[in-house]
């Protein structure tokens, strides 16, 4: 009879003088002594008994092989006929099954990898997430995030329209109790899971939205905190001249030298201290704050309706100035403004393109030099005349009842408003700078300093603005809280002052512009980053393009800043501070921490934290903590949802500079501003609920339970996670039904007895 075919390419095995069988690829395959090259099936279980092989000739007994080939061979055992062992198992089973021909994978299979090359969590061959080159890139650019133009910019702003020390008060409460807690969850949260905003919430499907949310209104403030760092920019060209433009009123103000200040203006500087204005009225604005206005903003050109209405049924006619009264009639877009947002736009995108490797180097500059310039300008400020009084307007309230008190709601939700902005909480940037940390990083105490650092930053920008204010104050006879209307261009009206006062005002001018640039560049990494890596997230292949995904985010979203660069700019930029950055971060606050303490469970969440970090649980102090942060994180919703319930039922729409209102229509705008990014939270939530209810493997119930990927992103603590929460239900577990214990397919019995 032929031999057998072997492969595909039907050539037979050359005759072999071994008694042990023909081997390829970890295969053995017994060979009849004294025939042709003929072979038997190989025994996958290997049954074959090694004790008659030993008694009947090394390896001459196959009870695979087929009854004709052993006919007549030399010691065969009884019955075999001929002197020869009868059929084997092979004979019968091809009596049975046709012949299917072996497949060439069969005698050359591929090569098995290692055990340590498995991964049994990963789907696919999921990749490695990237990592921060240190943990110092990680805490500097936390550093970045948290501390930045909110500190220096807007904290100020608000204090001084809130009443000053009756802000600072609730601001320093809310921290304690809600930002501190809230920062440390974020950072550990993402360190956890390794995932992004949107990724984590396979904790809890039903908040799905919330991530979501976060996404939006990160990319709603990306965009008008690139138009401050535009006003940066023009502040810093515009410095380079024999003086600084903002310092003395001027008919030669601009590029073209056609905008002029008017008889209000009044120069305070080094050389003219106590200078006062010509305006009949008694109404006199700095020069900073003119140059501000005319030649930054071009808000004098901004089509302003004064409007005459009814009140309350009385015949009582109320004149007020709407801006915004026509839909489409924002005015021009500037041109050398837009030119500065544009360059502003390509620094970032230049900076992102690379993704966190090349942000996580620029800002070890970018989060420690504006520290330097603080610092300065905090002695400068201090060392005024009147300071004193200025400082204290900042630390001590005017009153403890009444609007702008301690008692007002609105300053509450205000302060609320401004914690989660300054800590960059609710945003998604800390998680998502979390999950490109390693996993046993000491996260709590990065935390800690951080948040600190954040608070002392906030003080120090707010005593630099309030010495200013003193300052002016005293030298001007004006009150204080009447010295600026308020609004985003306090900064931009108090520091420039300052800054004109120095020795050589040009170099301060552009170094303090140069810092508040950079601040804004750290906050815009993370604000960009968050969006970008929820769609890496969502969409994996996506990172092999991320310079196109960058540049067209950033595209995107210089486009749609355009109207903050118009004549109207400065309202439409209130609008979307105040609706898009300011009451959508406070409901998604809310939810995110209903999702995680309260559905997920904050005994789970510190318990998971616990093994992350490998806190024991040993001793009072250690019970006293974890049960401590347990019910702070437990209460914190409860805190907020009283903080937005009280100050919407008093809520007051918002005026520009104190006097210009918006009509209904624009209020209309930001109420949707911030329904794009809330509505996300009950649109997934249903979305999700339908698909938990449908699916045939999927109960309703288990749409707030974790999902079997949610766990440690390190795959070797996911493992021990596995095994530890296994236990903690089951008791101590061993073998197979340890989930810890990775037992590769070689591993099991029998497959050493066939493949050795």
């Amino acid at each position: 009879m032929p031999s057998r075919k072997s492969s595909r390419n039907h050539n037979d095995y050359p005759a072999s003088t071994s008694s042990r069988g023909y081997s390829n690829g970890g295969y053995t395959y017994p060979i009849v002594p004294g025939q042709p090259m003929h072979y038997g099936s190989y025994n996958p279980y290997g049954t074959a008994d090694r004790r008659q092989f030993t008694r009947d000739g090394l390896y001459n007994y196959d009870p695979y092989r087929r009854g004709e080939y052993a006919q007549g061979q030399p010691g065969a055992g009884p019955g075999a006929g001929a002197g020869g062992p009868g059929p084997g198992v092979e004979d019968k089973w091809r009596n049975t099954y046709p012949y299917v021909p072996t497949s060439y994978y069969y005698h050359s299979p591929p090569p098995r990898p290692p055990p340590e090359s498995l991964d049994l969590e990963t789907e696919g061959g999921e990749e490695e997430r990237e990592n921060w080159g240190s943990k110092w890139e990680f805490i500097f650019s936390c550093v970045g995030l948290s501390v930045g133009i909110g500190n220096v910019w807007r904290f100020p702003t608000l204090a001084y329209e809130n009443g000053g020390g009756s802000f600072l008060i609730p601001y320093f409460i809310l921290l304690i109790f809600v930002g501190k807690p809230m920062y440390y969850m974020e950072l550990a949260l993402g360190q956890f899971a390794q995932r992004g905003p949107v990724s984590i919430w396979k904790m809890c499907p039903l908040m799905q939205g919330v991530g979501i949310a976060q996404c939006v209104v990160s990319c709603i403030v990306a965009i008008y905190y690139n138009v401050i760092m535009a006003y940066c920019l023009f502040y810093i060209f515009s410095s380079f001249a024999a003086e600084v433009p903002w310092s003395k009123c001027s008919k030669e103000w601009g590029y073209s030298a056609n905008i002029a200040s008017d008889e209000r203006c009044y120069e305070w500087s080094k050389d003219e201290p106590n200078a006062t204005c010509a305006a009949a009225d008694g109404t006199c604005q700095s020069s900073a704050k003119q140059y501000y206005d005319k030649v930054v903003l071009g808000i004098d050109k901004a089509f302003l309706s004064p409007t005459a209405e009814l009140t309350d049924g009385e015949i009582k006619i109320t004149n007020e100035t709407y801006a915004l009264t026509e839909l489409g009639n924002i005015g021009d877009i500037k041109w050398d403004i837009t030119l500065c947002l544009l360059l502003s736009w390509m620094v970032v995108f230049a900076c992102l393109v690379k993704g966190i490797k090349s942000s996580g180097k620029v800002v070890y500059f970018t989060a420690t030099f504006p520290y330097l310039l603080l610092i300065i300008l905090l002695v400068y400020g201090c060392t005024l005349d009147g300071a004193l009084e200025g400082v204290k307007e900042l630390f001590i309230p005017k009153t403890w009842s009444g609007p702008k008190s301690i008692q007002d709601p609105q300053v509450w939700r205000k302060a609320a408003e401004q914690m989660f902005f300054s800590l960059s909480v609710s945003w998604g940037g800390l998680i998502m700078f979390g999950s490109y940390n390693k996993f046993h990083h000491k996260v709590h105490v990065t935390a800690t300093v951080i948040s600190s650092l954040d608070f002392v930053t906030s003080i120090i920008a707010g005593v630099v603005i309030f010495s200013i204010l003193g300052a002016l104050s005293k030298e001007t006879g004006i009150p204080l809280d009447k010295i600026v209307e308020g609004g985003q261009g306090l900064a931009f009206i108090a520091y420039p002052t300052a800054l004109a006062r120095l020795p050589v005002p040009q170099v301060w001018a552009i170094m303090f512009f140069f810092m508040l640039f950079l601040l804004g560049l750290d906050s815009e990494f993370a604000l960009l980053e968050t969006v970008l890596t929820a769609f890496y997230d969502a969409i994996p292949s996506l990172k092999r393009f991320k310079p196109v995904i960058t540049f067209l985010l950033c595209l995107s979203c210089f486009l749609i800043s355009l109207p903050c660069m118009s004549y109207s700019g400065a309202f439409v930029f209130q609008i979307m501070d105040d609706y898009g950055g300011g009451m959508s971060v406070m409901w998604i606050a809310i939810f995110e921490v209903i999702g995680i303490m309260w559905f997920y469970g904050a005994n789970n969440f510190a318990k998971d934290l616990n093994f992350m970090l490998n806190i024991s649980m040993d001793g009072c102090w250690a019970w006293f903590r974890h049960y401590f942060m347990v019910v702070l994180w437990t209460i914190i919703p409860i805190i907020l949802i009283i903080i937005l319930g009280v100050s919407l039922s008093a809520w007051e729409q918002p005026l520009y500079a104190k006097e210009i209102q918006y009509p209904d229509w624009i209020h209309g705008v930001g109420y949707f501003l911030i329904l794009i990014a809330v509505a996300q939270i009950p649109i997934w939530g249903l979305f999700m609920s339908l698909y938990y209810l449908c699916a045939p493997s999927k109960k309703i119930a288990d749409v707030i339970r974790p999902t079997p990927e949610w766990g440690p992103g390190d795959k070797h603590a996911r493992k021990k996670y596995q095994a530890s929460r296994a236990a903690r239900h089951k008791g101590h577990l061993h073998g197979y039904e340890n989930p810890a214990m990775a037992y590769p397919y070689y591993n099991y019995a029998g497959y050493h007895s066939y493949h050795m």
